[in-house]
């Protein structure tokens, strides 16, 4: 027998009130349709629009930890997109971050009963930035089976948009070396290689999965996190994250420490 949805609901919208107090888990998780209920119920219980749509699940050996066919999605509202620069507050027990390769959305997609293409998200797009992605849980732990890392948002919980690196896609974009610096220690090393082997594709795969399950799709002004292009560092009160693509920094954001006055 599974848990009804609407107490889960409830108590990640509790948990995101209180954000020292992480949600319990439920004994029986929702399935993958009732999962992405919850996250659109939440959406729309805050009434915000969606300033920028998160994607998970982007590398093959995430999906395959997850049990994942596909990657998965997440909603953010302007007040969680920062600045290049910003501080932040770090919100535990758990916060992590990600490097990522992010786009702008110019132009409307046409409207069709066929699957959209690399040539329609491309002249769909208006900008291509470097960011850093902050992602926490709403339960007491981050170690989540699928459908709860769903429910809960997949996670997403702040961007920050570094600097724009292109007004149109360019195929060098589908494999550029990427770090992700913690203060001074070693950098952490990937490419943009690591979504979907092209980033273009994770955007596709959106457009797509958006036109089937939501009643608006992608929409001008709004931005896209492709997914992790280094895997997901831990970070603390304190930390000064930086992301660098093709040797250049780009993009740095530091994480304030808690005023737990302030969180009870």
């Amino acid at each position: 027998m599974r848990d009804d949805p609407v107490p889960l609901q409830q108590s990640l919208l509790a948990a995101a009130g209180e954000p020292y107090r992480g949600a319990e888990l439920p004994s029986h998780p929702p399935p993958l349709t009732e999962a992405y209920a919850i996250q659109r119920a939440i959406a729309a219980h805050h009434g915000l629009p969606i300033a920028a749509w998160k994607l998970g699940l982007t590398g093959q050996g995430a999906r395959d930890a997850f049990g994942a066919t596909e990657p998965t999605i997440g909603r953010l509202g302007a007040s969680t997109v920062y600045r290049n620069g910003s501080e932040t507050d770090f919100i535990g027990p758990e916060m992590f971050a990600e490097a990522e390769l992010v786009f702008e959305i110019g132009n409307a997609l046409p409207a069709q009963d066929r699957p959209y293409t690399r040539a329609n998200l491309c002249a769909a797009i208006s900008g291509i930035y470097t960011g850093i992605e902050i992602v926490r849980t709403r339960f007491e732990t981050s170690d989540l089976p699928l459908t709860l890392l769903v429910a809960d948002n997949s996670m997403a919980h702040g961007l920050l948009l570094g600097r724009k690196l292109a007004t149109q896609w360019d195929d060098r974009f589908a494999q550029l070396p990427v770090s992700l610096t913690r203060n001074d220690e070693p950098p952490i090393e990937g490419s943009t290689a690591s979504v979907m082997g092209n980033p273009l594709d994770a955007l596709v795969w959106l457009a797509n999965w958006l036109r089937l399950h939501e009643e608006h799709g992608l929409q001008p002004g709004q931005l896209i996190t492709s997914g992790t292009c280094t895997g997901a560092t831990e970070i603390s009160a304190g930390d000064i994250i930086r992301v660098t693509i093709d040797t250049i920094e780009s993009a740095r954001i530091t994480l304030r420490a808690p005023n737990f006055e302030e969180a009870k």
